[in-house]
């Protein structure tokens, strides 16, 4: 595997991992925002923690490694 393929693989990873991490956060204003229309609300979005969902912080992980292994090879 090159360096501009170390790179790219990083790229896309540490990509997917904020992509996913996006759309837990979309999910979970939408539902309360849902819960205003009802009238029973919390003052603020029940949200998760980066750490726990799996994938997010595995994707953050490998991605990191793929763009620092991308960095030390040579041309």
């Amino acid at each position: 595997m090159d360096k501009k393929t170390s790179l790219i693989l990083g790229s896309l990873f540490f990509l997917t991992s904020g992509l996913i991490f996006t759309i837990e956060r979309l999910t979970a204003y939408i539902y309360w925002s849902a819960q205003i229309n009802t009238g029973t609300w919390d003052t603020i979005p029940q949200t998760m923690p980066l750490s726990d969902n799996l994938f997010t912080g595995l994707f953050f992980l490998v991605g990191i490694v793929f763009i620092i292994v991308s960095f030390k090879k040579e041309r």
